[in-house]
């Protein structure tokens, strides 16, 4: 994180993964360019591994060989993926004319150029989770969680965020599951009232493609076809995993200062050097 202080309100998901990359932080530069210094998340797009960066948003092609994507240098905070709609908040690059904080953008070109959507000066999410029209974001100035359900245009303050990830339903609006206190909280009305899923799996943090719910709990990955009732283990890792990012086509996993990615929904992973 750029700052030295975490505010208190930040999801765990946020705090743990980045703790989780700081040696990998270190590491992070290629032979043309300069290293960088702060990595905040990383994220699955199709089948792309894009770092978020103090310094830019960066395309992963090798764990150390990163290449900067577009000319603009914006401190990426929060991003999401809606198709092939990036959605970014953060702050602008130094010597910028873009307002602080940047609000809400968005890319049609994968992130070489961007465009102001909404809010504009005034929030920077630190985390942004969306699937269809539906995004979730979690403004690191207010504490607040806030729902848009037309890709960042208008947005509703749901409250004072308690969330430790959300998991946004790629088929249904409003339809969403979030973790707190490890335990799983299905709405299908954008959180205006939830209900508890009653499973064994104690999660961490969870991904919902159109194959399914992926969860992590404890060193394992698993699967759910119903909703987070019941799970399947698919793969074990040595070590606490960190960050779990995926798409329909490719899903990634972080422990430690490694990472890996997998071809085949979450079965086996290589880990990327």
């Amino acid at each position: 994180m750029r700052r030295s202080g975490r505010s208190t309100f930040a999801f765990k998901f946020f705090v743990f993964s980045t703790v989780a990359l700081t040696g990998f932080a270190h590491q992070a530069s290629a032979a043309t360019l300069d290293s960088v210094s702060h990595i905040h998340h990383v994220k699955v797009v199709g089948s792309k591994v894009l770092v978020l960066t103090h310094e830019g948003l960066y395309e992963l092609a090798g764990k150390n060989n990163m290449k900067l994507v577009g000319k603009e240098k914006i401190d990426v905070m929060g991003f999401a993926s809606l198709g092939n709609v990036l959605i970014a908040s953060g702050h602008p690059a130094a010597g910028s004319k873009m307002p602080n904080p940047i609000g809400v953008m968005k890319s049609l070109d994968g992130g070489l150029t961007w465009k102001p959507i909404s809010l504009v000066g005034k929030v920077d999410f630190h985390f942004l989770e969306g699937a269809g029209s539906d995004l979730y974001g979690a403004d690191s100035q207010t504490g607040k969680l806030l729902y848009s359900a037309d890709s960042g245009k208008t947005w509703r303050d749901i409250g004072v965020n308690t969330f430790a990830d959300i998991a946004v339903s790629p088929k249904i609006s409003g339809m969403a599951i979030a973790i707190k206190d490890s335990e799983l909280l299905l709405t299908e009305q954008a959180f205006k009232s939830t209900t508890k899923i009653k499973s064994t799996l104690k999660s961490t943090q969870i991904e919902w493609l159109k194959s399914g719910l992926y969860g992590l709990s404890g060193s394992s990955l698993y699967k759910s076809t119903n909703s987070g009732k019941t799970w399947k283990k698919l793969s074990t890792f040595k070590g606490v995993p960190g960050i779990l990012s995926a798409s329909d086509q490719l899903m990634l996993v972080t422990v430690g200062s490694d990472i890996y990615t997998s071809n085949n929904e979450g079965k086996s992973f290589r880990k990327i050097s």
